[in-house]
């Protein structure tokens, strides 16, 4: 209902119901600026690097995988190996720097969580993913100074991007309906995947090139993206679909009737004890950190085993690094839609939804895994299964990646922060943890210690996530004396640019 008082002053309304789409879309590019400010160097630092004065064959390889067989995936004779890099990093070396991004990003990702709770989600998200991007355009600099200082840059932009992923938590927690949670919010995370897959084989191609000096290139242009999304993410994006200039009355009242949270209200303090006290808060952080592992493996050190192992050539390297996430794009976009689509019909309940794909995604990601380590070199095989593996990880986006919505919309932003700092540990642990395995002897042996603890890992965390984590929203999230009403009339209102509407027609 409209407010007559306000009728005058009312600007023409927008006839397009789709502001939650936009900002989907926008959230969509936000994850693909993230991750591919993130993973450019771990494709990067395979032409960095002088790998003629760091791999010694007889020393450090077993020469398993023959350079013999031509063709497209497999090591060929045909092999043209990259001109050496500028730089002597030790494997273990070149985990540091990979893992340095981590050590800022465990940092601030609870600031990140409660800064969007109490402030603005908006601007804490925009300007830690645009300092990240400008500290990228800077690093091709400081990895020329002194290695020291690009330790450092990466670790700044691990600081800066840290309040990004709790961020963007508070902000779906506000914007998106639970009758289109899975599906919209499956889409903003495709630009994890999408960001992996444009720039891993994009970063290969710039480095085998001479565009703006070869390997820099790939810094350049993925922070120059960064900085223009910024500027239409300020322009587009709003806190919360109640104070969206454009969005219709009719799309709000949709978007707020169909959630658990309450857009007028102002949260009290964090209830940090009851939150440590909670056991499904519990099994979904180990969930959360057998999973982080896996990715973090994956997706920083793949490059890696397949240059040094396999022999692939950089740009075809960069390609079949990131295949799979476009592959695990597909299917988690699809099992949203499909499972959003189920539980509207009541054929199922969001708990099973959320074991279900959450079994699927471990099991199935560890079985790729497991068949990598019975590959041997057969180059095809390695890319089946590591495609099977992570496509099949494209569960996880209605499994436990929905689970801290479930347990406290109110709260997702912290609860985010809280796992994300705990999981996003391995993001410089699994490094470390590989070049230490691979420091003296790159084989295939070596490599498979390194899957095998992604194989345990994430069996074990899936049995944790089906014991003890569940969907129904926690005392301590729900406890009325917890919400300060900010405006109440008779009957309860909220307040919107275009009028006042009754909670009854919200």
């Amino acid at each position: 209902m409209m407010d007559d008082s306000s009728s005058q002053e009312m600007p023409k309304q927008s006839t397009f119901n789709g502001m939650r789409y936009l900002f989907t879309l926008m959230g969509f590019f936000g994850y693909f600026t993230v991750y591919a400010v993130r993973v450019n160097i771990n494709v990067a630092i395979v032409a960095m690097v002088n790998s003629t004065a760091v791999y010694h064959p007889s020393e450090s390889s077993s020469g398993e995988c023959k350079v013999d067989t031509p063709s497209f995936l497999s090591n060929d004779s045909a092999y043209d190996p990259p001109a050496d890099g500028e730089f002597v990093w030790s494997p273990n070396m070149q985990g540091v720097i990979l893992g340095a991004f981590y050590y800022g990003y465990c940092i601030t990702q609870i600031p990140g969580g409660r800064l969007s709770e109490m402030y603005s989600a908006k601007w804490v998200y925009g300007i830690g993913t645009f300092i990240t991007a400008l500290l990228t355009l800077v690093t091709p600099l400081a990895a020329r100074w002194h290695v020291g200082a690009l330790i450092f840059i990466r670790a700044m932009e691990g600081l800066a991007q840290g309040v990004t992923m709790p961020a963007m938590y508070s902000l779906m927690g506000r914007w998106l309906p639970d009758c289109e949670k899975g599906l919209l919010s499956a889409i903003i995370y495709c630009g994890i995947n999408m960001g992996t897959v444009v720039t891993m084989p994009l970063a290969g191609l710039l480095c085998r090139s001479d565009f703006m000096g070869g390997w820099p290139s790939a810094f350049y242009v993925v922070g120059i993206f960064g900085c223009v999304w910024f500027v239409a993410w300020c322009l587009l994006v709003t806190d919360s679909p109640v104070n969206h200039p454009y969005i219709t009355a009719k799309e709000l009242k949709y978007i707020t009737s169909n959630q658990k949270i309450e857009q007028n209200v102002e949260l009290p303090p964090i209830p940090w004890l009851k939150i440590l006290k909670s056991v499904p808060f519990w099994g979904l952080l180990i969930t959360q950190i057998g999973n982080d592992w896996a990715f973090y493996t994956i997706v920083n050190d793949l490059p890696t085993f397949f240059g040094t192992i396999l022999h692939i050539q950089v740009e075809k390297n960069g390609f079949l690094s990131s295949f799979p996430y476009l592959l695990q794009t597909a299917v988690g976009t699809l099992v949203a839609y499909v499972t959003d689509k189920m539980m509207r019909k009541g054929l199922t309940t969001t708990n099973f939804v959320r074991k279900f794909c959450n079994t699927v995604s471990s099991v199935g990601t560890a079985a790729g895994l497991i068949g990598v380590c019975l590959a041997g070199c057969d180059v095809r095989l390695h890319v089946a299964f590591f495609t099977s593996s992570l496509a099949l990880g494209g569960f996880c986006t209605c499994g436990y990646m929905l689970s801290h919505l479930d347990l406290s919309p109110e709260y997702a932003g912290t609860l985010m922060g809280i796992a994300n700092t705990v999981s996003n540990l391995s993001g410089f642990l699994a490094p470390q943890v590989v070049g230490s395995l691979t420091e003296e002897s790159q084989t295939l042996h070596q490599w498979h210690i390194v899957f095998a603890i992604s194989i345990v890992m994430m069996l074990t965390t899936s049995v944790v996530f089906i014991a003890f984590v569940t969907t129904e929203k926690q005392p301590w999230a729900t406890q009325e004396p917890q919400y300060t009403v900010l405006e109440q009339t008779e009957p309860l209102q909220i307040q919107h640019k275009y009028g006042t509407m009754d909670k009854g027609d919200v």
